[in-house]
This record gives C-alpha cells, sequence and structure tokens, in this order.
C-alpha cells in the first residue's frame, strides 16, 4: 500500500511541510518520485519507515502503529439464533476500527483490496479469530433495507491514481 505526502502527514500527525522535509533528505524509506513530480510512499505494517539522525532531538512523531484499517467481524451467535429461529433477523456482520463499531448488518460489499486474517493464536481484541481487514471503502446491506457507507481515514480524492501495483510505479518512474 502506498500513500502521498498529505495522507503520510495525517498517520505520523505532523504537517505535510515536514513530511517533505524528510523526503528531500532522504530519510523516508522506498519513497518514490513518479512523474517528476508526485511523491509515492510506502507502508510497512501499517505505518512508514524513516531513518534516524546520529545527532539532535528524538523525533516527536508518533512511532505507534497507526492505522485506519477497517475490520470486518461475523457474529457466530447471531447466525445460530436466525438458523434456529427463522423469523429473527440479528446483524451478523459488524464493521469496527479500533473497539469502535461503525456499522451492522447482514451484508457487505468491499470496495477494494482486503485480506482475511485467521490467527487462532493471537485472537482479535473481541475474541474472534477469523476476520476481515481492509482500508478500503465498505457499504453495509441492513435487513431494514438501510444501507450504511464507511469510510477508511485514508481515502482520498484521487483514488484512482493508487490503485497501482509497485510494478506499475517502477513502469511509472522509468518513463520520466
Amino acid at each position: 500500500m502506498f500513500v502521498g505526502t498529505t495522507e503520510a502527514a495525517s498517520l505520523l500527525s505532523i504537517s505535510t511541510q515536514r513530511i517533505r522535509v524528510l523526503l528531500k533528505e532522504g530519510r523516508i524509506q522506498g519513497a518514490r518520485k513518479i512523474n517528476s513530480r508526485t511523491w509515492v510512499i510506502p507502508l510497512y505494517k501499517g505505518t512508514i519507515k524513516i531513518a534516524g539522525r546520529s545527532r539532535g532531538p528524538e523525533p516527536r512523531w508518533s512511532s505507534r502503529r497507526h492505522c485506519g484499517k477497517n475490520t470486518i467481524h461475523f457474529n457466530r451467535n447471531n447466525i445460530g439464533i436466525n438458523k434456529n429461529n427463522k423469523n429473527t433477523d440479528l446483524d451478523v456482520i459488524s464493521v469496527k476500527r479500533s473497539s469502535k463499531t461503525l456499522a451492522k448488518g447482514h451484508e457487505i460489499e468491499i470496495h477494494g483490496p482486503c485480506r482475511i486474517v485467521y490467527k487462532p493464536e493471537k485472537p482479535h481484541s473481541c475474541g474472534a479469530t477469523v476476520w476481515i481487514e481492509t482500508l478500503a471503502t465498505a457499504t453495509v446491506f441492513n435487513f431494514d433495507g438501510t444501507v450504511e457507507r464507511v469510510d477508511s481515514t485514508w481515502i482520498w480524492e484521487e483514488d484512482e491514481m493508487w490503485k497501482i501495483n509497485k510494478k506499475n510505479i517502477d513502469e511509472l518512474i522509468k518513463a520520466s
């Protein structure tokens, strides 16, 4: 996953000007310029890698893992109740970001890449061992006809530009 300078600044809780200074100094690892104008910054495990310096004060940006990913859970208890009681319409899907539930429903459409995680040795904070993680926008449909759109904190307007993988970025760099 790649982000631009604005998204990188919001991830590290610093200004975009500071990001540009770090890019100019070559301290952001893996950052590349495409079209001789746009910076592309890779994410490593949801954060940006910045090379340290030998002198000066310690950096004040957030080094904790900051991630705007949405986590999609399936409620097994509600699935069982809906199966046994034919008239029950309990929500079986919930979309969460950290511990906050953003939407609940019975159907979901994910508008972008996602990954399915199975960790029986290290379950999620809610106890789930299988869940879906995505940075993309998701649309949740409910039994009563309501539709909720859950946006990621990193979604930006030019998402068509960022639907390119590393191979395409290398091709763009060679072309410019």
